[in-house]
């Protein structure tokens, strides 16, 4: 993804300043309370009205300030007494401009280093058995973001589970690596963030059944940055036990462009130091000394999610020993059952800018340089207009085949069901901000609407017509459901080697066995951008 391919950057990043998660309705209710749970921490008080019970920013590790900066996360202290669980933890420190949420620095920092906070909702009656629990990770390109910019109190109340939304350390602080970190002895680093992922799974694992939650009954979701997280959690070796079934939303580890190996991102470390004042003897204690401010906002010198000059996890340390790819062909991950989707339109979120055929033919060559031309020969300007043509290329090199190489390997060894999310109008709130020079369709995230069914930044679904709301209903019962509903296969069916996806389509759901093939997957097959090709 290039920067002249994003959206204006405010609008995407507007989704930092808000916090639905933070349930103010609860807050207001008749019935208001204050709920205390011990956990083996110490006690924590959270609030509960209107059918729904939530204990926010509820810490899962220590603080990673000072000296515990680019380190694993440590075990929270005990506290004594009664900590508050009614207001929402700190973000992570993130930074805000139109450049830095790819990692190319600049922008406005907010947030604190003290953000390793998690968030539990669950209905308000107490539970006759321990209820199946959500993890939830959010997305943000891994540079921004938090787990109360999403309320998933109506999936907990309706589908009766306990689910958990949460942060994890972004941008450099949470995936910057260094050959001097090896000093530590954790390796030289990269994946901050993802080892903050783990922990709170961990957390989940000795801490939720105090919150109604069974510990062995743990579905795991990741959304955009969140999916590319848990998929590569999936291959970590430390994993095992922590989950039972994995939700990918628009998001795989096999995409060419994302997999980068610790000592390459390692490389870029002293560049990164040097740009931040720090070089010479001990660079370690002089980026630790430096602000976390200054810090977030310096831009990226390694590779990631989005190649050079971004932020994202890396294999080849102890996290993730192997490159995904690999450890998924191998069988070498945690075998579960897994469900891997995208939605339609995911690119023209990001295509808004391209609205003419030169600069369709100059970005298109651009970005996939040697394969453009055999990409512009396969993407001719529909009637459409060139960015949603555009819009066509990148959904399917980057979210659509990557899905399908996905499903197939992992059929192998697990089950596995597929999903394409296609309203043809999903609704988007910024749409003034945008102006799109064409509908957008079922844009990248537009499914969270639908899966949670609560308002956030980019949708409000009290604008959805009837059919997009029994569609979102469907869709809550089916991630609820998934590994409980014994009729969850009677319409849809497991993935053989392709096999039928499920299109969610408020018009009505369909089975289709056509997706490779409409996501022209036979040609990126032969381009460097193939998926299940490690380097």
């Amino acid at each position: 993804m290039t920067r002249l391919f994003l959206i204006p950057l405010l609008l995407l990043l507007a989704a930092c300043a808000t916090h639905p998660g933070k349930v103010g309705f609860v807050r207001s209710a008749a019935d208001y309370a204050e709920p205390v749970v011990q956990t083996p921490d110490g006690k924590v008080r959270g609030m509960q009205g209107r059918g729904l019970r939530a204990f926010l920013g509820v810490p899962y590790a220590a603080p990673p300030v000072g000296e515990l900066r680019w380190r694993a996360p440590r075990p929270v202290e005990p506290w004594e007494g009664t900590r508050d669980a009614t207001r929402i933890g700190a973000d992570c420190t993130q930074a805000l401009g139109p450049k830095s949420i790819l990692g190319g620095g600049g922008g406005v920092a907010f947030g604190s280093e003290d953000c390793l906070y998690l968030n539990i909702y669950a209905p308000a009656v107490e539970p006759e058995r321990a209820r199946p629990v959500i993890v939830y990770l959010p997305g943000g390109a891994f540079t921004v973001g938090s787990g109360a910019n999403y309320d998933p109190s109506r999936l907990a109340v309706e589908q009766d589970r306990v689910v958990v939304t949460v942060n994890y350390r972004l941008g450099a602080l949470g995936w910057l690596a260094h050959p001097d970190f090896a000093k530590d002895g954790e390796g030289v680093g990269g994946n901050w963030g993802l080892m903050d992922q783990q922990a709170a799974l961990r957390w989940v694992q000795g801490r939720i059944a105090a919150f109604g939650g069974d510990p062995g009954d743990v579905t795991l979701i990741g959304e955009s940055a969140g999916a590319w997280s848990a998929c590569h959690l999936m291959t970590s070796p430390a994993s095992e036990g922590l989950y039972q079934r994995v939700i990918l939303q628009s998001g795989t580890c096999l995409e060419p462009g994302s997999l980068w190996s610790a000592d390459e991102a390692a490389s870029g470390g002293e560049a990164f130091a040097a740009s931040v004042g720090c070089e010479g003897a001990d660079v370690r204690a002089c980026l630790r000394a430096t602000s976390a401010g200054r810090i977030a906002r310096a831009a990226s010198k390694r590779s990631g999610l989005n190649g050079p000059g971004s932020w994202g996890p890396v294999y080849g340390d102890a996290m993730v020993p192997v490159a995904p790819p690999v450890a998924f062909v191998q069988g070498a991950f945690t075998q579960v059952p897994v469900i891997v989707g995208s939605n339609r339109d995911e690119g023209r979120l990001f295509a808004v800018k391209v609205r003419d055929a030169a600069r369709y033919r100059n970005q298109t060559l651009w970005m996939y340089s040697d394969d453009g031309q055999a990409v512009l020969d396969r993407y001719p300007i529909g009637p459409e207009g060139p960015g949603a043509t555009m819009a066509r290329s990148f959904t399917d090199q980057k979210f659509a085949c990557p899905a399908d190489g996905l499903r197939r390997v992992l059929a192998r060894y697990v089950p596995v069901w597929g999903y394409e999310f296609a309203d043809p109008d999903a609704p988007f709130a910024l749409s003034a901000l945008l102006n799109a020079p064409y509908d957008l369709g079922a844009y990248h995230a537009s499914e969270a609407t639908y899966v949670f069914g609560t308002k956030w930044v980019f949708a409000d679904p009290a604008k959805f017509t009837p059919e997009q709301r029994a569609l979102s209903d469907r869709m809550m019962r089916l991630w609820a459901g998934f590994g409980h509903d014994g009729e969850f296969e009677a319409d849809w069916p497991r993935i053989t080697d392709g096999g039928s996806i499920r299109v969610f389509d408020p018009a009505g759901d369909t089975l289709d066995d056509s997706f490779a093939v409409r996501s022209q997957c036979d040609l990126w097959a032969t381009t460097r951008f193939a998926p299940v090709a490690p380097r």
